[in-house]
């Protein structure tokens, strides 16, 4: 189980490689960002909906880098 410090911590990270592949559309920060997102989504400290939403975005973020190497 994660303490709720680190999901804070985990949650502040993500979001800022969030914003840098927002900024730079980076497909590298865009994997990045989801595979955190994926972890998120899986931390049973956070709120399910929170964690709902995690789960969609990293989903998102996969599925539009896959778009762009194809």
């Amino acid at each position: 189980m994660t303490s709720p410090h680190a999901s804070q911590q985990m949650l502040t990270g993500t979001l800022a490689m969030l914003l840098r592949h927002c900024l730079t559309t980076c497909p590298a920060s865009s994997m990045q960002a989801a595979g955190l997102l994926a972890r998120l989504a899986d931390d049973p400290a956070l709120d399910s909906d929170l964690r709902e939403y995690c789960e969609q975005l990293s989903s998102r973020l996969y599925q539009q880098t896959q778009g762009q190497r194809a």
